[in-house]
Parts: C-alpha cells; sequence; structure tokens
C-alpha cells in the first residue's frame, strides 16, 4: 500500500507529537549531579590504590574548614567563649564525626603518675591569655593549621561521615552554616567538599537555562536576518528543541543524571543539529523561487544537500565519540548523549522538516531567496580576490602556521582545584583566605606500606625514617594540619617529657621504647587506627597544601620521589602518593593524552571517509589541510596567551575538528556535483560559491551564536571551552573560504574533471 506525501506527512507529524510528550513527562525527573568522584582516572591502577587505602583509614577529602575572624584579634574572652560555644554546638549535627577546634585542643602530660591534659587556650582565665599566646606561636605544627601568623583568625576541622549523599551533604551544610550565623562573627570563611558540590550544583542549574536562552536568542536572531520571516525562525527552532527534548528524555529514561559536562549537551545539539535545518531549508527554497515543482525539490535535496549533510553528520559524530578515549565516564556520556542527540536532529531534518515544508511553505520565504540577493555578488568578488592572490594567502597561511608551533611550545598542561569557579563565587574567596593565612585546604595524602613483614611501622627504624618525611613535606609542600605516625611520636614524646610549647622533638632510640609500648598498647585506639593499621603494616600521612597548581606540585612530587630514594630503605618501606586531589591532577594529564588519541582517531577516520569518497590521497590532504590549520593556529594562541591545557581546553581539539569539517564537505560537495553537471571549473567554483555560501555563513554565525553563550559561565573551563571554539570556528570559516579553493584550484588545474 503506497500512502500519499500528505498522509506520511500527517503521520511523521503525529509520531513526532506522541514521542515529544512521552519525553516531556520524562524530562521532568531528571536531576542535576557533581558526582566529584566521577572525574577520577581509572588507570595506572592508580584508583585502586586510592580506594584500597581510604578502606583501611579514611577518606581524606571529607573534611569542612571553618575560618573565623576577629578583628580586634582571638586573645579576647568574649570571642574564645563564642568559638568554644560555636564548637561544643557543631558537635550536635548530624553527619559531623569529629570536631578539632583550638577551644578543644589540649596538651597532655605523662610526666606524674596519671595522664594530665591541660587546656591549649585557659577561655576564663584572661591572666593566662599572654602565657597561652606564647606556647601556641612556639609551636610551629600549630601555625597554619589551627592559627595564622597574625592572630587575627582561628580555625576549626571537621571531619565528616564518609561516602554522604547529595542530600546529606546539603543538610550538614545548612545546618553549619545555620550554626555559625547565630555567633555574628566578623567572617567566618567556610569551605570543603560538601561546600563545593553544591555551589557547583546552583551554577549548573542556573547555567543550563542561561546557555539555553542565549543561544536560542542568538540564533533566532540570524534566522530571522536570513529568513526574515517568523516561520523562518518558528520551523528550525522546532526541530532542535524537539531534538532536545527527545535527548533528555532517553538520558532521563536510562536514569542518566546532568552533570557538569552534559550540562552542555543541550547548546550542543542545538548548535550541530541547526547546521543541518539550515542546509535543508535554504536549498528548499531556493528551488522554490527557481520554479521547481515541490515534488522535485525534495529528491533534489536528498541529492545535493543530503549526501554532503549526512557527511557533516558522520564527522561531528566521530569528534564527539573520539571523546570514548577518556577514561573519565562523564566525558564518555558527553560524547555518547550528544552523539545521540545530533543524529536525532539529523533524522528529524529529513523526515519532520519537510513534513512541515509540505503541509504549509508561506510566500514570503520564497521571495527572499531570488538571484537578486547581495550575498551572491559578494561572494563573486570574494573568489576573483582570491584567484588574484593565491600566493598570498598561501604564504600567510604559512607564516601563521609557523608562528603557532612557537606558540604550541609555550602550552603548559595545568590543573587547581577550583579555578573553574569565578572570583566572584564566595568559596573561592574562602579558598585563598585558607591559602594566605593557613597551610591550605588541598589535602595531602601518603599511603605507607612496610614491605618487609619482619618489621612493623612501630620500629624505631621505621618511625625514625617516616620522621624525615614528615620534615621533607614541610619544608618542600608547607603542609600543614599534618597527622602521621611520627607526628604522634613527637607528641607522645613532647607530652612524657611535660612540654608545654615548641615542636615535639623525635626521641632517640634510648628513649623511644616507653613510647613504643603506649603506642603498641592503644594500637586499638580509634585515633591511632586512623593512621596506623592494627597490624602495623600500613599507615597514612595526611596534611593539607597550598593549592598552586599541578605543574608545581609535580615538580614537588618529583623531588620526592629523588628523596625516597636517597633517604627511605625502598626493601622496607614503599611509600605511593595518593589522594582525591593528586588523582584528579592525574586525571587531567590522562585527559590530555586521551584527547591527543582521540583528535589522531578523528582525523584517521575522516580522512579514510575522504580517501573512499574521493579515490584520491592529494584530495584527504586538501581536505584535512583547512581543518588542521585552525586548530594549529588556536593551540598557538593559547599558548601566547597563558591559556593551559587541561581536561575541558583539551576537549576542544576533537570536538571543533569534527564541527569545522562541516563547511569543507558542503563546498567540495557542492564543488563536485557542479562538475558533474558538465560545467567548467571556474564556473563551477561560482556556482559553488553562490550556492554554499549564505548557508556556510549562516551556520557559522549560528554555531557562534551557540558556543558564544558558554563564555558566560561561572566556570573557567566552560567559558575557555566556548571561547576556544568560536576562534577555531571563525578560522576554520576563513580557510574554507580562503584557502580551501586555492588547493582545489592547484590539485584540478585547469581541466574540467570530477573530485
Amino acid at each position: 500500500m503506497k500512502f500519499s506525501q500528505k498522509t506520511i506527512s500527517y503521520i511523521t507529524l503525529a509520531f513526532v507529537i506522541g514521542f515529544t510528550i512521552l519525553c516531556a513527562f520524562q524530562v521532568k525527573k531528571i536531576q542535576f549531579n557533581y558526582d566529584f568522584e566521577a572525574f577520577f582516572p581509572n588507570e595506572d591502577n592508580e584508583l585502586e590504590v586510592y580506594q584500597t587505602h581510604r578502606n583501611r583509614f579514611e577518606w581524606d577529602n571529607e573534611f569542612v574548614l571553618i575560618g573565623i575572624e576577629n578583628k580586634a584579634g582571638i586573645f579576647k574572652k568574649d570571642f574564645l567563649q563564642k568559638v568554644e560555644s560555636f564548637s561544643n554546638d557543631l558537635k550536635t549535627i548530624r553527619y559531623a564525626d569529629r570536631i578539632i577546634s583550638p577551644t578543644n585542643i589540649k596538651n597532655i602530660s605523662l610526666s606524674g603518675l596519671a595522664p594530665v591534659q591541660k587546656r591549649l587556650i585557659h577561655i576564663e582565665d584572661e591572666s593566662l591569655y599572654k602565657e597561652d599566646s606564647s606556647n601556641i606561636y612556639n609551636t610551629p605544627e600549630l601555625i597554619g593549621s589551627f592559627f595564622p601568623k597574625d592572630a587575627k583568625s582561628l580555625s576549626i576541622f571537621i571531619k565528616t561521615d564518609e561516602g554522604l549523599s547529595k542530600a546529606k551533604c546539603d543538610s550538614l551544610a545548612r545546618n553549619i552554616e545555620q550554626t555559625f550565623n547565630k555567633y555574628h562573627f566578623d567572617e567566618v570563611h567556610f569551605v570543603g567538599r560538601i561546600v563545593a558540590q553544591d555551589v557547583y550544583l546552583k551554577n549548573l542549574q542556573s547555567e543550563f537555562v542561561y546557555f539555553l536562552a542565549i543561544s536560542f536568542g542568538l540564533v533566532m536572531f540570524f534566522l530571522w536576518l536570513s529568513f526574515r520571516s517568523i516561520y523562518g525562525v518558528l520551523v528550525p527552532m522546532t526541530i532542535v528543541i524537539i531534538s532536545i527534548f527527545w535527548t533528555l528524555g532517553i538520558m532521563a529514561m536510562l536514569g542518566k543524571s546532568l552533570d557538569i559536562m552534559t550540562v552542555m549537551l543541550p547548546t550542543m545539539i542545538f548548535i550541530a543539529g541547526m547546521s543541518d535545518v539550515v542546509h535543508f531549508f535554504s536549498k528548499y527554497f531556493e528551488e522554490l523561487s527557481k520554479g521547481t515543482e515541490r515534488l522535485k525539490i525534495y529528491p533534489l535535496i536528498l541529492k545535493e544537500v543530503g549526501f554532503p549533510t549526512f557527511l557533516t553528520l558522520v564527522t561531528t559524530v566521530v569528534g564527539f565519540l573520539s571523546l570514548l578515549f577518556s577514561s573519565i565516564k562523564p566525558i564518555k556520556d558527553f560524547g555518547i548523549y550528544t552523539s545521540i542527540g545530533i543524529v536525532i536532529a539529523f533524522i528529524l531534518s529529513y523526515t519532520l522538516l519537510p513534513a512541515l515544508l509540505y503541509l504549509f511553505t508561506p510566500k514570503k520565504l520564497v521571495a527572499i531567496h531570488g538571484h537578486d540577493n547581495k550575498t551572491y555578488n559578494i561572494m563573486r568578488n570574494v573568489l576573483f580576490w582570491i584567484l588574484r592572490h593565491q600566493k598570498t594567502i598561501f604564504v600567510t597561511s604559512c607564516l601563521l602556521v609557523a608562528l603557532s608551533i612557537v606558540g604550541i611550545y609555550n602550552i603548559k598542561v595545568n590543573n587547581i582545584l577550583l579555578e573553574d569557579l569565578s572570583d566572584r563565587v564566595k568559596i573561592k574567596q574562602d579558598f585563598y583566605f585558607f591559602e594566605k593565612h593557613y597551610s591550605g585546604v588541598r589535602p595531602l595524602e601518603l599511603a605507607v606500606e612496610i614491605k618487609n613483614k619482619n618489621k612493623t611501622v612501630w620500629d624505631y627504624d621505621i618511625m625514625k625514617q617516616l620522621n624525615s618525611v614528615d620534615a621533607f613535606l614541610k619544608k618542600e609542600y608547607q603542609a600543614g594540619f599534618m597527622y602521621s605516625p611520627a607526628m604522634l611520636t613527637k607528641t607522645i614524646n613532647k607530652a612524657i617529657n611535660d612540654e608545654t610549647s615548641g615542636e615535639g622533638v623525635f626521641p632517640n632510640q634510648e628513649d623511644y621504647e616507653p613510647i613504643k609500648k603506649q603506642l603498641m598498647s592503644n594500637k586499638k585506639n580509634k585515633d591511632i587506627k586512623r593512621i596506623i593499621t592494627v597490624d602495623g603494616h600500613f599507615a597514612r600521612i595526611n596534611g593539607k597544601i597550598a593549592d598552586v597548581g599541578s605543574i608545581v606540585i609535580n615538580e614537588r612530587n618529583k623531588k620526592f620521589e629523588e628523596f625516597l630514594k636517597q633517604h627511605i630503605n625502598q626493601q622496607d618501606i614503599e611509600i605511593k602518593i595518593t589522594g582525591a586531589a593528586h588523582l584528579i591532577d592525574r586525571n587531567n594529564e590522562y585527559m590530555v593524552n586521551n584527547m591527543i588519541q582521540g583528535f589522531l582517531f578523528s582525523l584517521l577516520v575522516i580522512g579514510i571517509l575522504t580517501y573512499f569518497l574521493h579515490r584520491s590521497w592529494k584530495m584527504v590532504i586538501v581536505f584535512i589541510l583547512p581543518n588542521v590549520i585552525p586548530l594549529l593556529i588556536i593551540a598557538g594562541i593559547m599558548g601566547f596567551a597563558g591559556i593551559e591545557l587541561k581536561a575541558a581546553t583539551s576537549l576542544v581539539f576533537s570536538i571543533a575538528f569534527g564541527v569545522a569539517t562541516d563547511d569543507t564537505i558542503h563546498f567540495i560537495s557542492r564543488l563536485k556535483i557542479e562538475l558533474g553537471y558538465g560545467k567548467s571549473l571556474l564556473y563551477a567554483f561560482k556556482r559553488t560559491y553562490f550556492e554554499t555560501g549564505k548557508p556556510i555563513l549562516l551556520t557559522t554565525f549560528i554555531l557562534m551564536g551557540g558556543f558564544v553563550s558558554l563564555m558566560i559561565s561561572d566556570f573557567q573551563s566552560t567559558f575557555y571551552f566556548g571561547f576556544l571554539i568560536c576562534i577555531t570556528i571563525i578560522i576554520a570559516v576563513i580557510a574554507d573560504i580562503f584557502l580551501l579553493p586555492i588547493l582545489l584550484f592547484w590539485i584540478l588545474g585547469k581541466k574540467r574533471k570530477k573530485i
């Protein structure tokens, strides 16, 4: 049974409306999520080491730091009383495991008949404040941890329960904030994963709306300029909006939430999908303006636009699927679901769009596609200028590439944990406060394993070596909030000698024996078990350092590795750097390598596809050069501008290459069609410029309009992602307009031939 085109159009509309309604109900269920650990790499066994280590002890990133300022100085009775009361209130908050505050820290004396605890600060006796201050500021391990050098603030450490859900994190953060707001301190600084996670999610939710709104506004503006009709705006917008709905609906059905990566997905689909619609739309009305029968237009579009558009679909999807080379699940999901959305947009462009155009075509749209359009004259003049200045254009391109290569050598791979957030965000300011006045917030975590089964952490030679590690960390990393076996040893030694100030001295072997007995007799004590396992074969060294960036941290790590080789008996002890911050740094390095692999994969696939289409390696070069040169230039710009290579910026290259090839495909495909009609090379070039010029420029503006919206982001990585792709798109279209014709002329010469 053969259906008429009208019947097919109605069936298509009915199906689209039905599935869209289904997806709309599903989209309501979609959640925003920021799973910090989802970005941990799973290469070189690093993740397994970290998970095993934290299961033995505790999670290094599950903490909160609160910095409380008092402009008049911290040794004020009313202030210290409020801090003590606040610290006691914190103990009652659910999900707060333990609270370490300057007001509850006590020195332990073991010199008498029984252990005696002495307050670090005698809050109620102001006459002892001077002595307390002297003792504190003569104890190096307290400075940069609980007290700053300027004595204008103090910090409280909260160890939270581990593996808290988002709802529990929010509850804990809200209760902590409500508690310190009751006391009206001069200034409170509040940092930790539970706070950062909430800030990220709120920004994600707001930016999700902003990205779509700005993208929609800019694209609608460009569509209006092109088609000068509400219909010419609404129909393309309808196609891509439905594509987004379907993609989000499928994500919701599969239980996938929106994260820092997939929040950009609607914008990506909107941009890539609109390109297909515009090329179809433009060709349809150009044929109507020529007087072509409507029934013959669709087969003509399939021949002249359909196949090139399908090729652009393939190259764009290849660009996004290259993200599968990443070992990071959110990156993979972004590549997969964006590819699905782009495929959906393509299918709707060749099913729903023909149905809408068949059922209703306003005359106004036909009129503005006549050949008297000024675009044709502009494109003709540009083409003639290019033909007269071929050598100039080629030499200029070579010089730009050479300059870009110089810039590429200046690119640095770096990662700073909260760099993504704007300086306007409160948690970023609080983060800087701890960087300036304390040792920092970034966790430093070392996993210690005693390889020699005949020894344990409690042996003197082992403990002495671990003490040298502590000293190195304090000197080279400026570590604070140190918690380690050697630190515990020195604390007990200090207590035995009844010292009230000064850093604990590491004991000699004779003095260590009673300390060893003390440690071993209490090895099941929960505080000791946090740093030494009961069997004494594993330990941890934990602290906080400034987040100076992965470049500096990696340099320190290399020094540390050299230190371990020279000062630690490798047969007895194995020490590994681990922890959440370390894994994020490693993730950045892996991402850059994975993206290089992904880009080479895109290059290879597109090169092979081009060869099989044109049966010419010269055409492969012609196709790839105008699209690789923009990437070289953008890499050069990154080097000269000091834009560092990291997870987000490395994504640009594979995605931009897939998107940038669209115009090249349309240009070459159209030229091939014109030559196939038996036209001369020069005439074929003129027709190609006329036929593809306007759609290429329009899709370029649409792509830029979409990616420009990402530049309003408070996330630095999202801003740079949008900025770099916009620049790449501009350079790519310039390369297609000016360099591509020259390369094609050089290959084809003056002969009439098919490509």
